[in-house]
């Protein structure tokens, strides 16, 4: 069985009523495109305080180790890329996870090279 897990990374502090709103659209578009979205930061913020310097490592270790169980990841870099999604994304190539894109065809796969394969 292929593995359609979809990390989703985008940003959650600063303006964080908009960005729960983009993380929630991102999931939908991943949904809406036959994978199955994980997006963290929509609920371990909800366990967790951002505003504690331990208590955001926690969340993104554990971020961490379910975007190594995923195939895909989404960023969304509408809004500018943050300190942690940078991480995410190191770590996503680093895993060889398959970058997926919005484009105006839809979500394509994104490969190094410039060359995009149409997903959807």
């Amino acid at each position: 069985m292929e593995n359609k897990m979809c990390y989703i990374c985008s940003p959650y502090r600063g303006h964080v009523e908009d960005n729960v709103a983009y993380a929630k659209e991102l999931t939908r578009v991943a949904l809406d495109n036959g994978y199955a979205p994980v997006t963290p930061h929509l609920y371990l913020t909800q366990v967790l305080d951002e505003s504690n310097p331990e208590q955001r490592k926690i969340g993104m270790a554990a971020g961490i180790e379910i975007l190594k169980q995923c195939q895909y990841i989404l960023i969304g870099s509408r809004k500018g890329l943050s300190e942690g999604m940078l991480d995410e994304i190191e770590e996503a190539y680093d895993a060889g996870l398959i970058e997926l894109a919005i484009t105006k065809h839809g979500l394509e796969k994104v490969y190094k090279g410039g060359q995009d394969e149409k997903v959807f």
